[in-house]
């Protein structure tokens, strides 16, 4: 059974798409074994809402200022990494270079991000962050979509939930400002099919300010999501 991937690696040998070293064919990843554990976890403490990490010691529940400010719906967010190193390798690998061989890696990542900040995740609903119609016929695939159908082997318990929909083209949210970003994706999702699941897990690969996803908590919000829970890969 191991002498077709064997033969693969010696035809056709894997290179890791963050430092271009090779890759054994145990790992069944496009990410190898240094580049992952080069990475550098997000730790508490953090602000118990959006998840951002806070630079010293914090012996209480906090709230950043910028939650304060912005108010999201989402009961909470959490990412796993920094944007850096191999995570960003991986992300740029598969959503701008089609490297799909990526996603068993950061689905098991993910997987162990939800065992960590959602230890039961029965009755989970996941809903992957939409492409509008456009990006995605350009793109060919949602990165985040592809993400939460291998989560699902991992977790089985998860419910897939793709009925949010981005009915609002938006520009690219890379150079814009925070608040222009909160303006850029205001009212750029709807539900198709309601009423949302109570408890859902919004998935996305990177999170910046939370703009986009706080966007997606609104919609959810308005067809009748209470408990909303954001998981990412990275943060920004």
């Amino acid at each position: 059974m191991n002498a077709l991937p064997r033969l693969l690696d010696i035809a056709f040998p894997r290179r890791c798409c963050g430092c271009g070293g090779g890759i054994h064919h145990e790992t069944d990843n496009g990410l190898c074994w240094d580049c992952r554990s080069a990475t550098h976890a997000i730790t508490p403490p953090w602000c118990e809402q959006c998840g951002m990490a806070v630079a010293g010691r914090v012996d209480h529940a906090f709230r950043c200022s910028r939650c304060g400010e912005t108010n999201p719906v989402y009961t909470r967010a959490r990412s796993l990494f920094r944007y850096e190193g191999g995570i960003r390798d991986a992300v740029h690998a598969l959503k701008y270079h089609r490297d799909f061989s990526v996603i068993p890696d950061l689905a098991r990542l993910l997987a162990a991000g939800i065992h960590t900040h959602l230890p039961d995740p029965a009755g989970l609903h996941v809903v992957p962050v939409p492409l509008h119609p456009r990006k995605l016929r350009k793109r060919g695939f949602n990165q985040s979509h592809e993400l939460a159908k291998v989560l699902r082997s991992h977790l089985p318990a998860l419910t897939l939930w793709p009925h949010l929909a981005r009915v609002k083209d938006t520009e690219t949210q890379t150079h814009l400002s925070a608040s222009a970003r909160r303006r850029n994706v205001q009212g750029a999702f709807k539900v198709h099919h309601p009423p949302a699941p109570e408890t859902v897990l919004i998935l996305d690969d990177v999170m910046t300010t939370g703009s986009t996803v706080d966007a997606c908590a609104r919609a959810l919000h308005r067809a009748g999501s209470r408990d909303i829970t954001v998981l990412t890969l990275a943060r920004g």
